[in-house]
Formats: structure tokens, sequence, C-alpha cells
């Protein structure tokens, strides 16, 4: 399972155009169709959520769709760690266009970005970073792992945070509350400043 300094080491070999989204992933567990699927709109920094509200999906023969979470569990609000509002607000301003529905990742062009783009430059974030291996994909179990090692989050939370049905299908369970999920978020903080403390994290410049 990658650590979180190598979290922190691929988000910034990543650069200023996907370093935000490794932090949401590898954070906020939103998986990837989720993040490709985000609008200007779902970001809410006045009160550090994100609303998970669609997924994009590549279709042989129809390109780009866009379809809701396939569960009521993957229909969700997912708190901010302080890091990662930062680095969205910034990302926000310098990247994406002011329409509500403006794709949050994109190309340069301001087209939505495509898997075949994350994937490229994953492959050479990783080449950066001397992994092998990795996929974005294992971004999403770092974020469910250091939310689990927090003993005060339950089992409801962490799958309210996400986005994982019950096993037990006739069962919804609870969603977090406003106040548990910002405390899970401040959790995270913890996390990540202790990974930006550490030895192999001390030559990464993650802020400006």
């Amino acid at each position: 399972m990658l650590e979180t300094p190598t979290v922190l080491r691929l988000a910034e070999a990543m650069g200023p155009r996907l370093r935000a989204l490794v932090y949401l992933a590898g954070f906020c567990g939103l998986r990837p169709g989720e993040l490709l699927g985000l609008e200007r709109r779902d970001i809410d920094l006045l009160h550090r959520v994100v609303h998970v509200r669609r997924q994009a999906h590549e279709i042989t023969g129809q390109g780009r769709i866009l379809t809701v979470p396939k569960t009521d569990a993957g229909n969700r609000t997912v708190s901010l760690p302080a890091v990662v509002a930062e680095e969205l607000d910034k990302y926000l301003d310098a990247h994406v266009a002011s329409d509500a529905e403006s794709p949050v990742f994109n190309r340069p062009s301001g087209l939505p970005l495509r898997r075949a783009d994350l994937s490229n430059a994953w492959r050479d974030a990783c080449l950066e970073v001397g992994l092998a291996g990795v996929h974005p994909h294992d971004l999403r179990p770092h974020a469910a792992t250091v939310i689990a090692r927090n003993p005060d989050v339950t089992l409801k939370e962490l799958m309210a945070t996400i986005g994982h049905s019950s096993p037990v299908a006739a069962l919804r369970y609870q969603h977090a509350t406003e106040e548990r999920g910002h405390a899970i978020a401040r959790y995270l903080d913890d996390v990540i400043a202790q990974a930006e403390a550490s030895p192999k994290a001390a030559t990464v410049r993650l802020r400006p």
C-alpha cells in the first residue's frame, strides 16, 4: 500500500495541473471516475466540502459520458482537510473557468481531462519518483487506511467518507454528520503535516 510521504511525492511529481487530483484521491478517497466527473459547482471551499454527484466514463463508440454514482453511498459530501482545500483553491483560480459546470480537471484547452491523459501523467510521475506497478486507483485505499487509523472513526463514518455501500443490501448506513466529517478532515491534516515533516518528504516542496 502507498505510504503518505509517497502520496505527497506523487502529488508534487504530477505538477500543478494534477496535484489537487492526487490530494483528493489520496486523502479524501474519490474514485478516478468521480474525480474526472467533478464540476466547479461541486467544490464548496467556504464550507470545505466536495460534493460527489456524478462519474465520468469512457465508452467505446461514445467517448466520454457522465452518469450518476452507481449507489446511494457514492452520492456523498466529503469534508476537505485544510491542505487539500488550499490546493484546490489555488488550482481553481489558475486552471478552471468560472462557469458552474466547468470540469474541475481539464486539459489546457479547457476540455475535460480524459482517462488516457490521467494515465499518461501518472506514468510519468511514477517514473520520476521511482515507483512501478502503482495505479491511480491505489490512492483510494491509502485514503481509507489513514482514515481508519483514527480510533474515533466508526465503520459507518469511514464508509460514508469513502462511498462504500453496506455489505447488507437491506440496510442503509447513516452518513457522517458534518461535524464528524470535519473531525475526520482535521485528523487528515495531522497525517499530512507529519508526512511533510518526515525525512522522506523533506525535499518535497508542497506549496509555494
